[in-house]
């Protein structure tokens, strides 16, 4: 049975979408123990559903989405990949009964694939779903002290033995970002998460942004310390 991971932060803003898109397409590229790929399917709790736009499916024709699967058990998800797929969501807004039906949902899709990637905002109730839900749980960040102390904040919140990775994003050195990612680093030992080293901010991963391609869909120099950034936080989640 396949897994499910949440990609979460309270704060917007922090690159959740951009970052499942590339974990999704990474996995999809490594073999397990039977050499077949992995299988991945991403989930999203925002009905702009911007890892169509990152993928180059900007005006894509949406058929079916994550309410026809729950509600009918109709879907048609979206392959963005080889062995990568997304199932869009129509609208922000979820009923008791269709967050009742969403977790035996995701239980038939671990049947099918390998990994299920979450990206997930603060949207009602149904956030604190997916927490509940994610065998793992992965958290973007900036490197500012709003976003630090609400990392601090999270994990006095969700089950801190869920958190695989802490992945600083979109990072501009400064002597402030410094001192905050060495505090960060500091307040995580001893907790078995992994702290990635920062992705910087980039104007080829900007550019890779406008054209719908991810990190792994070229061959530039320029972007090999990223993949090995998300390459390592993929091997955490496989462990």
């Amino acid at each position: 049975m396949g897994k499910v991971v949440t990609i979460k932060n309270n704060k917007g803003g922090v690159g959740k979408s951009w970052l499942t898109l590339q974990l999704g397409h990474a996995l999809t590229l490594l073999e397990k123990e039977d050499q077949t790929p992995y299988k991945v399917l991403l989930l999203t709790s925002d009905s702009q559903n911007n890892i169509l736009t990152y993928s180059g499916f900007e005006n894509l024709k949406i058929e079916k989405t994550l309410e026809d699967f729950v509600k009918k058990g109709e879907r048609n998800e979206i392959r963005l990949r080889e062995n990568l797929y997304y199932m869009p969501l129509e609208k922000s807004n979820f009923s008791k009964i269709f967050r009742e039906k969403l977790k035996n949902s995701i239980t038939i899709l671990k049947n099918e694939f390998d990994m299920i990637l979450i990206d997930s905002v603060p949207v009602l109730e149904i956030d604190q779903d997916f927490l509940e839900i994610a065998d793992h749980i992965i958290i973007p960040t900036y490197m500012d002290k709003a976003t630090t102390e609400g990392i601090i904040r999270l994990m006095d919140e969700i089950e801190i033995e869920k958190i695989r990775a802490i992945i600083p994003n979109r990072y501009i050195k400064s002597k402030k970002s410094d001192t905050m990612y060495n505090e960060l680093k500091e307040s995580l030992e001893g907790t078995g998460i992994f702290l990635t080293d920062p992705i910087k901010q980039s104007t080829v991963i900007h550019n890779l942004l406008e054209d719908g391609k991810t990190i792994w869909d070229t061959k530039s120099k320029d972007i090999e310390t990223v993949q090995i950034t998300i390459y390592q936080v993929v091997e955490e989640l496989l462990r």
